[in-house]
């Protein structure tokens, strides 16, 4: 009987790794999420919004460029805001990454560059036949202009399009020149558009992560906050209140799954194009809000602007803090400096600690009780 149910278990948790997902610690089949769409999981979000957002922070200098030093964690307290970072600065390699095929991606845009050339592609054309089309285009134009930028006569339907085009005619030359071979050089320019492609989709947006409790060990125990010594903020949401309306509508929980999905075909249809809501979901549902069920632990939720959007300057103003969590090993020096700063917003705040009988942090209500040991000031 044991042995069977061990079996079932397994068989069941084998098929929901590849069709199911954890969103805010609910299970759901991810099908019926990506149905959804922009409009629907937005609104979803709204419904099951926590009432309280968390930030960790390690309160650490960090040294900048030109030398000096600053403390972002104490910017963002006194501030009220948060940083709107890159994805590509993420320490998981999977975050925000979505699946682009590199085949899929070079036979998509060989076949739109024929197109410019007004070059008629049968369907049933594999992508050696597609580039030899193609490569004879170009010599035809090589031999009459004795230059590139004659390739595309077909009028450009955009200005992006046709910097695209300067853009791949000018690649293709210092390429040209390199290894005398067009097949070569062609292949070398579509490699590195890809790759500038990949790193541009992650560039669309910024984001601010946040969690849905202060006592998670596991936020509390690393970088997030500095093995105890940082501080969490808690943030209290206002739905109503007009001047978080941008904030409000940009926040989403993120979706954990083991599942990835190819969506090159999509993505290269709109590179050149503005994107629409239904768009952008593909961005946030392959990528942005997509990440290994490795950290459903974290239960996370982001807040995602597009740049352009209120993000110029990569500084969001957010809810208002409403207490501050006092790290189990911060400095006393440390520990003084955030108190002053919470007593002059009028900021209430609270110690965090170990449970005595349990694997849980608790509040620490005798704040001012703390006891001094060592290098680390555990309390």
């Amino acid at each position: 009987m044991l042995e069977e149910l061990v079996v079932n278990f397994r068989n069941n948790m084998s098929q929901f790794l590849n069709s199911g997902c954890i969103i805010n610690g609910t299970l759901l089949e991810l099908e019926e999420v990506e149905k959804m769409g922009y409009s629907e999981f937005s609104y979803q979000s709204r419904l099951y919004m926590p009432a309280k957002f968390y930030k960790y922070f390690p309160n650490k200098e960090i040294v900048l460029a030109d030398g000096k030093t600053t403390n972002y964690s104490i910017i963002a307290l006194k501030n009220n805001t948060v940083y709107m970072q890159s994805p590509n600065n993420f320490d998981d390699i999977y975050d925000s990454d979505i699946f682009v095929n590199f085949k899929e991606y070079e036979r998509l845009r060989l076949i739109e560059y024929c197109h410019r050339c007004k070059i008629n592609i049968k369907p049933t054309l594999n992508t050696i036949e597609i580039k030899n089309l193609f490569i004879n285009e170009i010599g035809k134009s090589l031999n009459e202009h004795k230059n590139f930028e004659h390739i595309f006569f077909k009028q450009p339907n955009s200005e992006i399009e046709k910097l695209e085009n300067e853009l791949f005619y000018k690649s293709l030359l210092l390429e040209f020149q390199k290894t005398k071979k067009l097949n070569t050089a062609i292949s070398l320019v579509l490699i590195e558009e890809y790759e500038d492609f990949i790193i541009s989709l992650k560039n669309k947006f910024r984001v601010s992560c946040f969690a849905t409790t202060p006592y998670s060990q596991l936020m509390w125990g690393g970088n997030y906050a500095d093995c105890h010594k940082g501080f969490c903020l808690e943030y209290t949401v206002l739905p109503n209140d007009e001047r978080y309306q941008d904030v409000y509508f940009n926040l989403f929980p993120m979706i954990y799954s083991k599942k990835r999905s190819d969506i090159t075909t999509e993505l290269v249809e709109v590179r050149t194009k503005n994107l629409s809501l239904e768009d952008l979901w593909n961005i946030y549902f392959h990528g942005a809000l997509r990440k290994s069920i490795d950290w459903a632990f974290q239960n996370e939720w982001r807040l995602l602007l597009p740049l352009g959007n209120h993000c110029e300057n990569y500084n969001m103003q957010f809810f208002p803090i409403t207490k501050v969590f006092l790290g189990n090993r911060m400095q006393k020096n440390q520990r003084k400096e955030i108190i002053e700063i919470c007593n002059d917003k009028n900021i209430p705040y609270v110690g965090v600690m170990k449970n005595p009988s349990y694997f849980e942090m608790q509040d620490n209500l005798n704040i001012s009780n703390y006891k001094y040991g060592g290098k680390e000031n555990e309390y």
